[in-house]
């Protein structure tokens, strides 16, 4: 891939807001040598970074592009060495190149702090790095406003909007780093336990704020839809969480995704996730320890949303002067090229880099066939699709279904999956098994996962999670009935729940009572 040398920053940065707002690459804040917040940022125009003086230091705050390309950036570190949070919130103007003071958070909020613009127009503020969590909103206006404890407290979460005033709020990883059951809090309703994440936890970079990068539905059609890098907790593979709606899965591609690079060389940790959703792909960075080199894997995931794999392809670049990468701010241009802007050479954050340079992704032409063989080649092509129609071709009384019959049929097919499902749960008990997912019920049936879930969608009318759960919690009453001195942390345990606080929510969300006023509530000879 050809790489485009830019200049080197004016202050060399890494914990930045990195984007391409007003037609120009765009950093704010961060912390430089020394490990020392900066109130500065510098956009990219005629062939130079110009600085700009900004009014608190955001080093690794969070940032939101409003649909009028203006950035809200907000809380992040106030003290060197990542150290501290902030109440601090302003917006960055691309037309005056100024920045402007805003309303205080609800709350400080540290680094791994995330930030999105939901398509009502609310911007949901949600995590925290060893301190409080709390999720809120903010208003440019009037400010931030708390809504509500999460059911756990989370670092760098990913916020991903499911409706035009809801989303769900998830990460792998607690606010002081601790490992979390995988529990995500829904901004509206009930929260929500993946079981798909007890094999997998999410591996997104903390110097990718932009949630943004990750979507890669259509809001105006009530399209949502995000992928997300993830890790297999059994082996440490690297893989795509695809969620639309509510709905996890893995997405499936045709190789799996590079641990190392092609010749074998460790690679650096996290992976830089960028979504082109123009060309329905998405790319995942990584560099080569301790080198300049950088691997990137294209995923073209359109055919993967309709049951396919998604074919991947590996690439490689190096940085300018083959510059040791670290860390790198990475962001998508116009045209679908990616530039990278600042960041480490190593993991030392006290010297930060201020390497700029832009990776052109699009392919070199290759020189047009001569006009002869193109003739022969499209001839060739049609004698083809014409002779494979004809040994195709069906007899007169192989008259179409009827869409009748089609219902018919695929009715029939529901019903008789339903009761291999229902088999496996009464009499296998598969609802017992910890973090049970779509994918280990349709292998036990013989189907495929998109069936299993159609399938209990129209005939027990509720989703997958529901139905396992509907199970759960009637063993969890038979146990609490016969053996009433039982502990919940056991109950929980032997009913296959993920943890007592799981448990413990879904029994009271099922039946209106804690398990202990049930319990009371049951006469008994």
């Amino acid at each position: 891939m050809r790489v485009e040398r830019l200049p080197d920053l004016n202050i060399p940065r890494n914990g930045h807001f990195l984007a391409y707002v007003g037609g120009e690459l765009t950093v704010i804040g961060g912390h430089t040598t020394g490990f020392i917040p900066t109130a500065t940022a510098e956009y990219f125009r005629d062939g130079s970074w110009h600085l700009m003086e900004m009014y608190f230091p955001h080093d690794w705050g969070f940032g939101v592009i409003l649909p009028s390309e203006q950035v809200l950036v907000g809380g992040g570190c106030a003290e060197p060495f990542g150290i501290g949070q902030t109440w601090a919130v302003e917006l960055y103007d691309p037309a005056t190149h100024s920045f402007s003071p805003l309303p205080v958070l609800d709350m400080k909020r540290g680094a791994n702090t995330s930030a999105v613009r939901l398509s009502d127009g609310s911007i949901i503020v949600a995590g925290n790095w060893y301190a409080e969590d709390m999720i809120s909103t903010y208003s440019p206006e009037s400010g931030g406003e708390s809504l509500r404890v999460p059911v756990l407290g989370r670092s760098l979460p990913l916020i991903l909007q499911t409706a035009p005033d809801n989303a769900l709020i998830l990460s792998s990883s607690g606010s002081r780093g601790e490992n979390l059951d995988p529990v995500a809090d829904r901004l509206k309703g009930d929260s929500i336990e993946v079981p798909l994440l007890q094999e997998w936890e999410s591996w997104i970079r903390p110097d990718v704020c932009q949630i943004s990068n990750y979507f890669i539905g259509d809001e105006t059609v009530g399209g949502y839809a995000w992928i997300f890098p993830a890790i297999r907790k059994a082996d440490g593979q690297l893989g795509l969480i695809k969620v639309v709606g509510e709905e996890f899965s893995v997405l499936e591609t045709d190789r799996p995704l590079p641990m190392t690079s092609p010749e074998g060389e460790a690679l650096t940790p996290g992976a830089t996730l960028l979504a082109d959703r123009a060309n329905k792909c998405v790319w995942i960075i990584r560099a080569v320890k301790g080198t300049g080199q950088i691997v990137l894997a294209r995923v073209d995931y359109g055919e993967a949303l309709h049951g396919g794999k998604a074919p991947v392809s590996l690439y490689r670049a190096e940085s300018p002067d083959s510059r040791p990468v670290h860390s790198i701010g990475a962001v998508l241009i116009p045209g679908g090229d990616i530039a990278f802007v600042g960041g480490l050479a190593d993991a030392d954050n006290y010297h930060p880099d201020g390497i700029a340079f832009i990776i052109h992704t699009a392919p070199v032409e290759k020189a047009a066939l001569p006009w002869l063989w193109i003739i022969v080649a499209v001839a060739l092509l049609a004698a083809t699709i014409l002779f494979l129609l004809y040994r195709k071709r069906k007899t007169p009384v192989d008259a179409p279904l009827t869409e009748a019959t089609e219902d018919s049929s695929a009715e029939d097919s529901f019903v008789e999956l339903m009761d291999r499902i229902t088999k496996q749960m009464e009499d296998g008990r598969m609802f017992l098994k910890k973090g049970l997912t779509k994918e280990d019920l349709a292998r036990a049936v013989g189907s495929n996962s998109r069936y299993v879930s159609d399938c209990i969608n129209r005939k027990a009318g509720c989703s997958f999670i529901d139905y396992v759960n509907g199970y759960r919690i009637r063993y969890a009453q038979h146990l609490l009935y016969e053996n009433p001195d039982m502990r919940l942390s056991e109950i929980s345990e032997e009913s296959g729940f993920s943890s007592e606080v799981t448990f413990y929510r879904n029994f009271k969300a099922r039946t209106g009572q804690t398990p202990g006023e049930w319990l009371a509530s049951q006469s008994r000879p």
